[in-house]
């Protein structure tokens, strides 16, 4: 069980559950309950105020006993990513733009975390127990958008289609358990492939997403289910009706 614990750097404006995030269950890796807290103590030294990559390792704090650390930030990052890989395991995961990407999609803040999680901690496991840093060749992501854990996410949009019930592609999953020595058990991939699907939009949106998909049969559903409790309370007042007489 890989253990990863969660720190917070710098302000975060946003109401983020960060008590849905550890209580979430998984095959793959545990949550530590204590969240760091940490200062920006350097100002902004790339274009657009994003915090270079050599500004961001000078604050975030060293690992200590978990195996993973995903540092939580709202400042930009270099080469506005969305998600940064250091040395030591060191994960720093920001909300610059997405918070607003996530609000218009109807999307939890919280879903942006769990994919992360997901993510780095595979990656953790196929690169025998380490992260590769950014500056590392590695083929793990692809440009095409499929939903994937490791979409790219070139175009920041598209992130959206990974955050509603992600999955691992069919080419991920192939990479990561039929190579030479695979560092994960088909087992846990399948059990994974579960729990991702518990990554979705909340219950009103997940309606509301349906509505727009299908606006003439829920146009026909609506009618019907009108007429049939018109019906009912028709039947209902005619017994009360005569019940007090």
């Amino acid at each position: 069980m890989i253990k990863i614990k969660l720190a917070v750097l710098g302000h975060l404006p946003y109401l983020i559950d960060i008590s849905k995030i550890i209580k979430w269950k998984s095959c793959l890796f545990e949550i530590e309950r204590e969240v760091g807290k940490y200062p920006i103590t350097t100002d902004s030294d790339g274009p657009d105020w994003s915090y270079s990559d050599s500004n961001l390792v000078s604050i975030i704090p060293q690992r200590n006993s978990e195996d993973i650390l995903i540092v939580i930030t709202n400042v930009p990052l270099e080469g506005n990513y969305f998600a940064r890989r250091f040395s030591d395991n060191r994960v720093c995961l920001t909300y610059h733009e997405m918070v607003d990407i996530l609000t218009i999609y109807n999307i939890s803040l919280e879903n942006l975390i769990l994919r992360v999680l997901y993510s780095i901690s595979i990656l953790y496991k196929r690169y025998r127990n380490r992260i590769p840093t950014r500056h590392e060749p590695t083929n793990f992501a692809h440009d095409e958008t499929r939903g994937c854990l490791y979409d790219m996410c070139g175009i920041k949009t598209d992130i959206i289609h990974s955050l509603n019930k992600p999955q691992l592609c069919d080419d991920c999953v192939h990479d990561i358990t039929h190579n030479e020595n695979p560092r994960i058990d088909r087992s846990i991939i399948d059990k994974v492939q579960i729990e991702l699907k518990k990554i979705h939009k909340e219950r009103y949106y997940q309606i509301l997403d349906f509505v727009k998909r299908r606006p003439v049969f829920t146009l026909i559903l609506s009618t019907i289910i009108t007429i049939v409790l018109g019906a009912v309370g028709s039947v209902l007042a005619a017994i009360l009706l005569e019940y007090w007489k």
